[in-house]
């Protein structure tokens, strides 16, 4: 199954008939044949210089993260495969876009699974992009588009609940890019409003080619529809109008400071096999697709068996990131046991000002005071950084552990009943003192300046410990919060929604 040979026409599942008219689908595979590319040369070249299995660069900065995948598609001269939560119609996603169509152009052919849960936003987008014939759109367990969405949601609520949060992006089965960053402006410090902090792993070696075979996995399965099912039910452009229309919209931003800051220089450190990667063992671990199809929780998946069996094998040191946090009481109880072995656990998560989901605040909120009790470090994330005279909001997305400063994972997958029991999840866990390190001493020097650190009075209140500029303060509610938002959260603490979060 290594080659783009097998194209058989397949039948779709029966519960998709009741929302459109399902088109024959083909499957497709990865292709192996691309030892005569440009990227294999160079990461062969890298390879063998460095007598290692696999090079693995850490993306932590977004304009960096955004930049090296672009660079990457101008360089593929076979195939692109990207697996994405959600793409947005903006500056990143147009950019993507337009250098996609470029690479069909040449030639390159072009696959794009997208999860279903927010793609009615591009709809149009994507719909014209799947109109060259060397690019196909595929969505994950989609959404009806004759009637409203939440109705949908609310009539199929235990199919349409299930997501794929899955994010990875493959060129030339050479090279590829896994973590926690979406195809939108807020992953890539675009200097909005509004940023996300991320981080994406790239890795060349063996483990690309379980990236890819991942891919084909979810690419091949019932639940990934094409999207020109709904030709016929979203008003859409022809290609060539669509890319007028994006590089009319680049045009209109081309002064601002983010797209004047994007570039490919990564990537042409990696076609020159210069950039400097660290050598290492990596391993991906993906769940498997028919995960949705599991309409009664099971007690772990498999992206979940394997961090819980990397974490427990912690002696001296755990650092987790993961935005999202309802750790329920197996987990408190998980902590404390690393604790008690002389384990120093230190796990650090959006703050109410922070997070974008209150609901899954008002869940995790109940269980800082007994992560606390039992020894656990517990730090929320500061809510703003001013730059340039301009205040932006910062809100934690990053998905990573290490252990012992000398292994790490990043991925999608966060510590809640939601990435465990109801979405699909994917991660890259590599073996290295040097990476897992370096990750891990530029976190916790990092904290004092972008976090808040949890503690308890002598009433066992929650208090918020600032250390910034020499300066300390205690603050004794969520920081930078309004009274109404507080009695919001603090109401939705009280509703059964914990196996939702």
């Amino acid at each position: 199954m290594g080659m783009l040979t097998t194209l058989v026409g397949t039948r779709l599942p029966a519960k998709y008939h009741k929302f459109f008219k399902l088109p024959e689908r083909l499957e497709s595979w990865k292709r192996s044949d691309t030892a005569d590319t440009l990227l294999e040369r160079a990461a062969a070249r890298w390879l063998r210089q460095n007598d290692a299995a696999c090079g693995v660069y850490r993306l932590n900065f977004g304009q960096d993260a955004l930049g090296v995948r672009l660079g990457l598609i101008d360089r593929a001269e076979h195939t692109i495969d990207i697996q994405s939560y959600l793409i947005r119609d903006d500056i990143s996603g147009n950019l993507v876009g337009l250098h996609l169509a470029e690479a069909a152009d040449r030639g390159v052919r072009v696959r794009l699974l997208m999860d279903d849960a927010l793609t009615h936003e591009i709809d149009a987008g994507l719909l014209s992009l799947d109109v060259h014939h060397n690019i196909e759109v595929r969505v994950f367990n989609p959404f009806p588009r004759r009637r409203s969405r939440l109705i949908s949601f609310i009539a199929n609520f235990n199919i349409l609940n299930r997501r794929m949060h899955n994010k990875s992006f493959t060129v030339d089965n050479q090279v590829t890019i896994v973590g926690g960053r979406n195809l939108a402006d807020e992953y890539f410090q675009s200097g909005g409003k509004a940023e996300f902090i991320d981080e994406d792993l790239l890795a060349i070696g063996v483990v690309v080619d379980d990236v890819s075979d991942g891919f084909d996995k979810y690419w091949n399965s019932q639940e990934a529809i094409p999207i020109n099912a709904f030709n016929a039910m979203v008003p859409h452009s022809s290609l060539e109008d669509s890319t007028q229309q994006g590089r009319k919209y680049l045009e209109e931003h081309e002064d601002g400071e983010f797209l004047k800051s994007v570039d490919d220089a990564l990537a042409a450190q990696l076609a020159d096999a210069t950039l400097p990667l660290v050598a290492a063992e990596a391993s991906v671990v993906i769940d498997e697709p028919d995960k949705i199809r599991r309409l009664l929780p099971r007690p772990s998946s498999i992206t979940s068996t394997f961090l819980q069996q990397i974490v427990a094998g912690a002696k001296t040191e755990l650092i987790i990131i993961s935005p999202y946090f309802v750790p329920q009481k197996q987990g408190v109880d998980f902590f404390g046991s690393l604790v008690e072995r002389g384990v120093r656990v230190v796990i650090i998560s959006n703050s109410l000002a922070t997070t974008n989901h209150s609901s899954v605040h008002a869940v995790y909120a109940r269980y800082r005071k007994p992560l606390l009790a039992c020894g656990v470090e517990l730090y929320e994330l500061r809510p703003q950084v001013e730059s340039l005279g301009m205040t932006t909001k910062l809100t934690l997305h990053s998905k990573v552990a290490t252990i012992d400063r000398n292994a790490v994972f990043v991925g999608s997958f966060n510590l809640d009943p939601r990435s465990l029991y109801l979405n699909t999840e994917m991660g890259m866990a590599v073996n290295s003192d040097e990476l897992a390190g370096s990750m891990a001493l530029s976190i916790l020097e990092s904290l004092p300046d972008i976090a808040y650190k949890l503690q308890l009075s002598a009433k066992r209140r929650l208090q918020w410990l600032l250390q910034a500029s020499n300066v300390e303060e205690v603050i004794t509610t969520e920081p930078r919060t309004t009274w109404w938002r507080r009695f919001k959260t603090r109401l939705m603490s009280f509703l059964p929604i914990e196996g939702q979060m």
